[in-house]
């Protein structure tokens, strides 16, 4: 090989390790769904108060997975047995209430606050932590 085309290859890997990594580095997102089918491919995430690690979704309706009925969130570090909020969609979805932090694995459980419900659409999810 040429130097030049040596160099192209090289930053074209470069380029593509770089774009691969941003694209995998979403903030706990546990894709259970199938390819397309995950909440409409993205779900966008904020966490206020506490270190989350990661988010799993429980869906009603599997295998088709788009009626999400329970979130668990794991938690980075002991939390003191807060109870986390959740607002999906910002604020316009299904509501959620969430159990206390487990004090031993970090997790809590959110399911919707009117049994039998579950919300479609995901497009967001904002976790407090208070």
């Amino acid at each position: 090989m040429r130097k030049s085309s040596k160099i192209m290859l090289a930053v074209g890997l470069g380029a593509a390790a770089l774009a691969g990594g941003t694209a995998f580095t979403g903030t706990g997102v546990t894709d259970n769904a199938g390819a397309t089918q995950f909440l409409g491919g993205t779900v966008s995430q904020s966490v206020t108060g506490a270190t989350l690690s990661n988010v799993s979704y429980g869906f009603a309706d599997a295998p088709a997975n788009t009626e999400v009925n329970s979130v668990t969130l794991t938690f980075g570090d002991a939390t003191g047995g807060k109870t986390p909020t959740i607002s999906l969609n910002n604020g316009s979805g299904t509501a959620f209430t969430c159990t206390a932090i487990d004090g031993t694995n970090f997790t809590s459980t959110c399911s919707p606050s009117t049994s039998g419900t579950y919300q479609t659409g995901l497009s967001s999810i904002a976790v407090t932590v208070s």
